[in-house]
Order: C-alpha cells, then sequence, then structure tokens
C-alpha cells in the first residue's frame, strides 16, 4: 500500500490541524458577533461601532478563551469604555482626538529619547522597519503626545512596547485614547510614576498577597535574595511584551482590559487601600499571570542554584501554549478573588 513520505506526512497533519484552528476561529468570531451591539456613531464618523455587555458572564468567560482577533481591537476598546463610564468625568474620543492634534504642535523635552527608542522597537516587525516613515512615524507621534498629556510621568522606555502592541491594531488617533484609557483606568499612571514608588507597591503586593501562597517558592526566592522587583519590573511596565510570545501576551490584555478594573461588576472589592493606591484599577490579572509564570518554573529554582534561578526568571519565557497559561492564570485569580471575598464579608 502506497504511503506519503514522513516529511509529507507531517506537513498534511499541520495543514489539517491548521484547518481546524482556522475553522474553530470562525465559529468564536461568530459567537462575538452575536454579542457585540451597534453603537451610534461619533461625531467623526468613521464606520460601524460596537460596544458589549461587560456584565455578561458568558463574555468573561469567552475573554478568558481568548477574544477573536478579528474583534480585539473592538472589544479593547468597548471594555475600556465600558470603565470609562463607571468612573465618569472622563474625556470623551472626540476630546481625546482632538487633544491628541493639538499636543502634536507642542515640544516635549522627551523627544530626543523617544527618537532614540522608536527604532529599537520591534524593529523586526514590518510596520516598524522604515526610519522615520510608517509605523515608526505613528509610534513617535503617539509617544510624544503621551509624554506631553502626562508631564508627571513623561516617557518612559518601557511605553513604546505598549503603543506599539495597541499601533498593531489601532490608527495613531485610537491608539492615544487607548493609553490615555490605561494610564487613568489600568493603573498605569502609577506604575509609572516618577521614581517608580507605584511599582514598586505592585510588586510588594504580588510576593505579600500571592508568591507567599506557595511557601516553599517564596523561602527559596528569600535565600537567594532575589525579590520581584528583579524580574516583575519588565513583566509590570511592559505588560508582559518583552516577556513571551506576543499571542500569550494578547490574551493576558483581553482579561486585563475587562477586568483591570476594581469596581468591574460581580467581583468582590480589592482592599481600600489598594483601591486608592491604584487609582481605582484592578492589577489582580497581572498578579495571577505573574503568579503563573512563576509557579511554571517553580521545578528550576527550587532545585537550582542563583544563577540559574535568575536566568530563569529574568529571561524571554517560551510560552508554547496560551490556553495552558490563562487556564493557570484564571485559576490563580479566582483563588484571589475568592479569598478577597471572604476578607469583605
Amino acid at each position: 500500500m502506497l504511503t506519503l513520505p514522513a516529511c509529507l506526512d507531517n506537513l498534511a497533519e499541520e495543514d489539517a490541524h491548521e484547518n481546524f484552528l482556522r475553522r474553530r476561529e470562525i465559529q468564536r468570531e461568530e459567537k462575538w458577533r452575536k454579542m457585540a451591539r451597534l453603537m451610534p456613531q461619533g461625531l467623526r464618523g468613521g464606520g460601524m461601532n460596537f460596544d458589549f455587555d461587560v456584565t455578561d458572564p458568558k463574555l468573561v468567560a469567552r475573554t478568558w478563551k481568548g477574544v477573536p482577533d478579528k474583534w480585539r481591537a473592538t472589544a479593547w476598546h468597548a471594555f475600556l469604555s465600558a470603565s470609562a463610564k463607571r468612573r465618569g468625568g472622563c474625556q470623551t474620543d472626540d476630546e481625546l482626538i482632538e487633544i491628541f492634534h493639538e499636543l502634536q504642535e507642542e515640544s516635549s523635552a522627551d523627544d530626543v529619547q523617544i527618537d532614540v527608542d522608536v527604532p529599537r522597537t520591534i524593529s523586526m516587525h514590518i510596520m516598524f522597519r522604515r526610519r522615520y516613515r510608517g509605523g515608526q512615524r505613528l509610534l513617535f507621534r503617539v509617544l510624544h503626545a503621551i509624554s506631553v498629556h502626562f508631564p508627571s510621568t513623561g516617557y518612559v522606555q518601557g511605553m513604546a512596547s505598549l503603543a506599539a502592541t495597541l499601533l498593531c491594531y489601532y490608527d495613531e488617533e485610537h491608539t492615544f485614547i487607548m493609553l490615555v484609557r490605561m494610564w487613568e483606568l489600568r493603573g498605569l499612571k502609577v506604575l509609572y510614576e516618577h521614581g517608580f514608588s507605584g511599582l514598586m507597591t505592585t510588586l510588594k503586593e504580588f510576593e505579600n498577597d500571592w508568591l507567599a501562597n506557595d511557601p516553599d517558592l517564596k523561602a527559596k526566592l528569600d535565600d537567594f535574595g532575589i525579590d520581584a522587583m528583579t524580574y516583575g519590573t519588565k513583566w509590570y511596565l511592559t505588560l508582559f511584551n518583552l516577556s513571551m510570545p506576543f499571542p500569550a501576551q494578547l490574551r493576558v490584555w483581553d482579561v486585563f482590559m475587562l477586568l483591570g478594573d476594581a469596581d468591574f461588576p460581580g467581583n468582590p472589592p480589592p482592599t481600600r487601600e489598594s483601591k486608592a493606591t491604584f487609582d481605582g484599577a484592578d492589577l489582580s490579572v497581572l498578579h495571577a499571570t505573574s503568579a503563573a509564570l512563576v509557579d511554571a518554573t517553580k521545578s528550576l529554582i527550587v532545585d537550582g542554584d542563583f544563577e540559574n534561578a535568575m536566568k530563569v526568571l529574568t529571561s524571554w519565557v517560551p510560552v508554547r501554549d496560551e490556553d495552558m497559561l490563562m487556564r493557570v492564570a484564571k485559576a490563580e485569580w479566582k483563588i484571589h478573588m475568592k479569598n478577597r471575598r471572604h476578607a469583605s464579608s
């Protein structure tokens, strides 16, 4: 009986797997289309706008499974817009677009450093390869506007990777809108504040409330003198952009965009001090992801030496199965929510 050569047989299996993933993605896109609600156009028009009922448990469950890439830009914007509406007093999208263009006429003390950093940011991506053109030009304009709009933080290097990720899904105006929302509603203004006191508070919270749940691992890291600042700074300032594969990073962002609000309906509230510290944001999704990454390397840390532990924690994490990563992160998150609910009752 004739059979395919081994190399062609493997190709056939890969094609079958790709077809399966494509069919599954189409099915997921249709589910998200049915959840989407058509919204009236803004003052500038620009096609159809959608939002979602963020209180729908089905939406939350499907977000943990990953937003289809076709709906990702719409979903992220809708999630942050829902937070802005709950918070009240936030500027509208149209107002922020006007501000963005006005800020282009102002100078920034950070422009020189931004100009140096822009070519270094994901330069292998075709959108960001050409100097002073295409994505690099858009990235500079967005970072310039953010540095002027938030003078208390100005520009810090990790911001470039955040803006570059958003530019993969939005034009420059809406990238600016999304960054402003993330600064004001997702705690990034606190993480990037001068002196990084907010970042240090965040990482201390991770050590005390999350890492302490694994006494053996915590004790081993303490013996090595490795604190969360050593490995967590890059994770939190870039929202894992420089720490894991892009598809895995997007999955973390999906959930953080939705659940990173301390007032998210149905979730137990954080402590009053934590809510005040992070300007109404809830960083539990970031903590849960960090806990999942540390847990994945536990055996290497506990059975290894200082050099090996440092290498494991500070290196790029080759996440091969983002579904598994998010299942572990979700389990960590649910345990923390349960403990928080008991503490508040």
